[in-house]
């Protein structure tokens, strides 16, 4: 690992909260499930919403409740009627109030997230990687443009965020972020969107433990290489993002440190 990597500090008490399998107060006052708002694209076009009470996506046209046949032969896309993002096959989706499924010392999104893209793959099986994953939080407490692309993020005071100005959007980067704690790390990047009122927060991660931790000749060290392939398919699940009419997103690249 490069000596001019950044961590993060993770706490025992985040890790509880976001691998949590307590299910979330999804009910109305009547007693009856309320099911988030998202839409899932199936492959001829058509969408399908969550249905309660599991609160899981309908089936698409064609295909039993218990068929996977639509979601293997495309990513499954999900809209919130202001953004819409693709779900790799590698990747699972959580969505507010939901346990990611593969819990980890890193978990791969922070507590609080709205959705959670979390990689399931199998590809780094038996080397010191720990978790990736890529959350989407709703900022409903930055306002305005300025206040989205610029407020610090939590923990951060100095962080001078890079800015692009699209026709009916604006996005912004913060990098890098990090820390390190108890042989644990990871390398995350922090992007933000404005659009029309709302602001939008994604965040990349990628967590690993010291490889230096473990008894030699045990594990395979998950290599710098191994890393570039995970943060670009990170990369390209952000850059996938587009708004409810299309548009696609331009994000700042991530600048790196010296």
């Amino acid at each position: 690992m490069s000596s001019s990597r950044i961590f993060i500090l993770f706490s025992g008490a985040l890790l509880l909260t976001a691998c949590s399998t307590t299910p979330p107060d999804n009910t109305t006052g009547s007693g009856n499930v309320a099911c988030t708002m998202e839409a899932k694209l199936c492959p001829d076009g058509s969408y399908v919403g969550r249905v309660p009470p599991s609160c899981n996506f309908a089936p698409c046209p064609g295909t039993s409740s218990g068929s996977t046949a639509s979601s293997s032969s495309m990513p499954q896309t999900v809209s919130d009627n202001t953004i819409s993002f693709s779900v790799p096959s590698d990747f699972a989706l959580a969505v507010q109030g939901e346990a990611i499924q593969k819990p980890s010392y890193i978990p791969p999104c922070n507590d609080g997230f709205t959705y959670c893209l979390y990689y399931t793959g199998n590809q780094y099986q038996g080397t010191n990687f720990e978790s990736a994953g890529l959350s989407i939080v709703k900022r409903t407490d930055l306002t305005t443009k300025n206040t989205c692309l610029t407020r610090q993020p939590d923990g951060y005071t100095s962080i001078t965020p890079v800015t692009h100005e699209g026709t009916t959007y604006a996005t912004s980067v913060f990098a890098p972020l990090g820390d390190a704690a108890m042989g644990h790390y990871a390398q995350d990047q922090l992007y933000r969107l404005s659009v029309g009122s709302s602001c939008y927060e994604f965040r990349t991660r990628i967590g690993s433990t010291q490889f230096a931790n473990y008894p030699p000749g045990t594990i395979k060290e998950f290599s710098t290489s191994d890393e570039a392939t995970l943060q670009a398919s990170l990369d390209s699940i952000l850059h996938g993002i587009t708004l409810k009419d299309g548009t696609s997103l331009t994000f700042p690249a991530a600048p790196t440190q010296s």
